[in-house]
């Protein structure tokens, strides 16, 4: 069992995930904490290790995120940039 210990880095309290542990960078985490103190770090979803597991699902054709649509249209409202 590894022992690590909490730091003061900015406005974060950050704690080292030893590379034993062969966590990928980049990879989600779900964060909890039980009613004893117990910290749980649950992955939220599985950082692809090859091009071809990132592009599976993918089928030739771009479709916008639901959440993007709104955004097509717009027109600047401020100094964006076009």
């Amino acid at each position: 069992m590894d022992t690590v210990k909490a730091r003061i880095q900015g406005n974060a309290t950050v704690v080292t995930i030893p590379k034993s542990f062969d966590v990928k960078p980049g990879t989600e985490y779900r964060f909890s904490q039980g009613k004893s103190g117990v910290l749980t770090l649950t992955p939220t979803k599985k950082v692809p290790s090859t091009i071809e597991e990132l592009f599976k699902d993918w089928h030739g054709e771009y479709r916008m995120p639901d959440d993007l649509k709104g955004w097509q249209n717009a027109k600047p409202v401020g100094e964006e940039l076009w």
